[in-house]
């Protein structure tokens, strides 16, 4: 194993899942969403997990996400939430996912592939609302995609959804008046079908947007966009080892650049883990781990493999012992969001910059066989349908 590697605790993403289930309430359906390979934990083990803890539905940004779910044998509905092309049309067609359509071209294309597979696609309409992303804006563009459902074969509408611009700011008029376009729009659609417009923030803030679905994202990892009571737990720990600790002097400088130069005694030790496994440059000088249960500074500039943090008032410190990047020693923590902010980012960000090269080890795995199922190198230790 690699000398930094990333804990991933599916039973802290199933507690989270089933809080905001009960939440939500069983009239509402959850969409776990499990795009970019489950924002950086994994996307088969992640999927599994959800779909074992009990979401209707999961989301993803790609086709091909998609079908690598499919061939793992998931098999609660899943949604492409982007526009496809023909060729992505044509798998996620073939392997039984709900489109994302929005122009008349995306329904064309889906009926063409759905006749020549001898199956029915399954449709969600996107609506734009406000986010001036991708989607339907006007009632006439929306009738004339209604029409198409009548008039092309192979097709079935199942769901309609949008997506909030503003919902993380508490009480913003913009998430209301998207609601109540959205609202407005949906009378023009047949009754039935699945309804959704809420994310993160919304799902928890606003009862009066879950609708009939919600799609849960960042709060599922243990980090919500908001200000909330709910115990939700962060789900990923990022470790590395430390593989050298040494004395320096007075005048002496860390790292790139000399940009640090110590005005007292210090003791260094230097981490296996820098900016090619996703912890950023910008955390230069600024973060700091955990050693000991004591928090470190990060000493200069982050290192494409390596960083030197100051263990000075740690304890007892010799090479072999952990460090924690994110996550809990004793009574201190190190969050994906204090890094975020210290970044300038966001915690999906600091989450999703992890690379390929740190490994992720399951714990409390459902399904309790060992996976390779993300970008990096996975290892375990140890519904119902609806209309998507």
């Amino acid at each position: 194993m690699r000398q930094t590697h990333a804990l991933v605790d599916l039973a802290a993403f199933a507690h989270n899942l089933r809080l905001l289930k009960a939440l939500i309430g069983p009239q509402v359906g959850l969409m776990a969403v499990v795009k970019a390979d489950a924002y950086g934990h994994g996307l088969v083990p992640v999927a599994r997990a959800a779909q074992a803890a009990g979401a209707d539905a999961l989301a993803v940004a790609l086709a091909e996400e998609g079908t690598r779910l499919r061939q793992a044998g998931v098999h609660l509905p899943i949604l492409v939430l982007a526009g496809l092309n023909a060729q992505s049309t044509r798998e996620a067609v073939g392997q039984g996912l709900t489109l994302t359509a929005h122009t008349p071209a995306h329904l064309a294309s889906a009926s063409q592939e759905a006749v020549a597979q001898g199956v029915t696609a399954q449709v969600h309409l996107k609506l734009d609302t406000g986010m001036n992303r991708i989607g339907v804006k006007t009632a006439a563009q929306l009738r004339e995609l209604l029409d198409m459902f009548d008039s092309l074969p192979g097709l079935a509408l199942t769901g309609a959804f949008t997506h909030f611009a503003s919902a993380d700011e508490l009480g913003s008029d913009m998430t209301s008046r998207q609601l109540d376009r959205f609202l407005d729009l949906a009378r023009l659609l047949p009754p039935g079908i699945v309804l959704h417009a809420s994310g993160s923030s919304a799902l928890i803030s606003r009862v009066d947007a879950r609708l009939n679905m919600v799609r849960a994202g960042i709060a599922l990892y243990g980090y919500p966009p908001i200000l909330t009571t709910l115990p939700l737990v962060p789900v990923l720990s990022w470790l590395a080892e430390i593989t050298h600790v040494k004395q320096i002097q007075p005048g002496e400088t860390v790292s790139y650049g000399a940009t640090l130069k110590a005005d007292r005694p210090l003791r260094v030790a230097t981490l296996a883990v820098g900016y090619g496994d996703g912890y950023s440059r910008l955390l230069s000088g600024k973060a700091q781990v955990l050693v000991n249960g004591h928090r470190c500074q990060v000493l200069g500039r982050v290192c494409m493999d390596m960083i030197m943090v100051d263990v000075t008032g740690a304890g007892q410190v010799t090479p072999g012992m952990q460090a924690t990047l994110i996550g809990r020693q004793g009574q201190e923590a190190v969050t994906a969001r204090e890094l975020a902010e210290l970044a300038g980012t966001i915690s999906y960000e600091t989450l999703l910059s992890m690379s390929a090269r740190v490994p992720r080890i399951y714990l409390n795995d459902p399904t309790k066989d060992e996976t390779h199922a993300g970008q990096g190198n996975e290892k375990n230790q140890n519904s119902r349908q609806t209309g998507c």
